[in-house]
């Protein structure tokens, strides 16, 4: 979009580019079910899914052996 600017996922340091405005998703994000937004990893995937964000995973502090472990435990938070 426009200017390109790096974005990283507040928890987790994975970097992303907006696919949509902002806007669009938060709008789309506010839609999920409770349960999906609990976990700023399982958000990140379904946007990147979507088509709403891209994941740059180049650099991330999320260990993806872990990741399934790490949506269940965020849910329980």
């Amino acid at each position: 979009m426009g200017d390109h600017v790096e974005h990283f996922l507040k928890y987790g340091g994975i970097k992303f580019e907006y696919k949509a405005s902002e806007e669009e998703v938060r709008e789309f994000v506010n839609s999920l079910p409770e349960d999906k937004r609990d976990s700023i990893a399982e958000v990140s995937q379904i946007l990147d899914q979507e088509g709403l964000i891209d994941l740059k995973p180049e650099f991330s502090t999320i260990d993806k052996e872990m990741l399934d472990a790490q949506v269940e435990e965020n849910r329980r938070i």
